[in-house]
């Protein structure tokens, strides 16, 4: 991730933003495509496995993977304002002892952290101008399962995403959104020796 970037995604999702997420988390559960990774997760077993959760937000995978017997959990965000909130609602759910909580970007930082059984991305390879490192050290991480959500790479989600960053840029924010090819993460992901066992679709 370029330095701007980072900086902007810092700036972007902060404590608001991190609060807002928590309180539709506890009122409304996971959400739609947070669902979708959860079932194909789940439909493989995930008891007594390792988790690593990078750009995990306010922890909704980790709390649900943890109720379904995930062991232990080990989080990177390069958010700070969303490390501070997940670790209040990870005291708050009795899972802070299970947690352990890394801020920076994760490709600066991936040599450092150990492999896990389980590796998830839910809604992080759009935030990452550096798709192909990311994707790839990420699922060189993951023992046994890699889950991974992102948008769609079509005509409309192209559209609407240059119009997101034109706000973002007219606003003076350093952060942007990206859509990635999807042809170009699978294959990514497919040389790093995982398979596709499960697939979900929706419009974006």
């Amino acid at each position: 991730m370029e330095c701007c970037q980072a900086a902007g995604l810092e700036e972007f999702l902060d404590n608001k933003v991190a609060v807002k997420d928590l309180k539709k988390y506890r009122e409304n559960g996971p959400g739609k495509t947070t669902n979708l990774l959860l079932k194909g997760l789940l439909k493989e077993g995930v008891a007594g496995l390792t988790l690593l959760d990078i750009g995990g937000g306010v922890g909704v995978l980790q709390h649900e993977l943890l109720k379904n017997g995930v062991s232990s959990v080990t989080s990177v965000d390069a958010s700070s304002a969303y490390l501070e909130v997940a670790r209040k609602e990870a005291r708050s759910q009795g899972h802070f002892d299970r947690i352990t909580q890394r801020h920076g970007d994760f490709t600066k930082m991936a040599n450092e952290i150990d492999k896990a059984d389980i590796v998830t991305l839910d809604r992080v390879i759009c935030c990452y101008d550096n798709m192909e490192s990311l994707v790839k050290l990420s699922a060189s991480r993951a023992l046994k399962l890699y889950g991974v959500v992102y948008p769609a790479n079509h005509l409309l989600n192209r559209i609407l995403t240059n119009l997101q960053n034109l706000y973002l840029r007219i606003t003076g924010s350093q952060f942007r959104i990206f859509n990635h090819s999807m042809e170009d993460i699978e294959k990514i992901i497919r040389d790093e020796g995982l398979e596709r066992y499960f697939t979900h679709k929706t419009f974006f």
